[in-house]
This record gives C-alpha cells, sequence and structure tokens, in this order.
C-alpha cells in the first residue's frame, strides 16, 4: 500500500497527517484516505493541476491541504 506521512501546526498544534492509496472507482487520478493524528478525515485526491483537493464531505481542513500542496508526495 502506498502511504505518504506529513506533518505540520495547525493553529499553533503540532499534527500529524497521514495518507493512504485508496482505489476510488470513477477517479481518474490517484485517491487517498486521509488521518490526522489518527482519526479519519475524509478523502484526498489530486486535480489535473497537480494539487490535491477534498473529495466528496472531507473533513480535510484547508491547513491540512496547504501543508500536503507545499510538500508534494
Amino acid at each position: 500500500m502506498e502511504r505518504f506521512r506529513r506533518n505540520g501546526k495547525i493553529a499553533g498544534t503540532e499534527v500529524e497527517m497521514q495518507f493512504d492509496l485508496k482505489k476510488m472507482p470513477g477517479e481518474k487520478g490517484p485517491s487517498y484516505m486521509g488521518s490526522i493524528d489518527g482519526l479519519f478525515r475524509g478523502y484526498v485526491t489530486r486535480a489535473i493541476s497537480g494539487s490535491f483537493v477534498r473529495m466528496f464531505n472531507s473533513d480535510v481542513p484547508d491547513e491540512c491541504l496547504l501543508i500536503i500542496n507545499e510538500k508534494k508526495a
């Protein structure tokens, strides 16, 4: 399973983000199941631009997307 991790500060608190590759039917690019500090927060995928974006009703905070887009997987 492909996995990547990122660490960063959100609202002054250090968090660990983990993203596991997840095959999603109908999605063109790779999709990842995201967990923040061990809690499932939703799915992200790479947009055509190459940046990660939320999928469905994901609860991945904007700050996390900024961190992972800053340090491309």
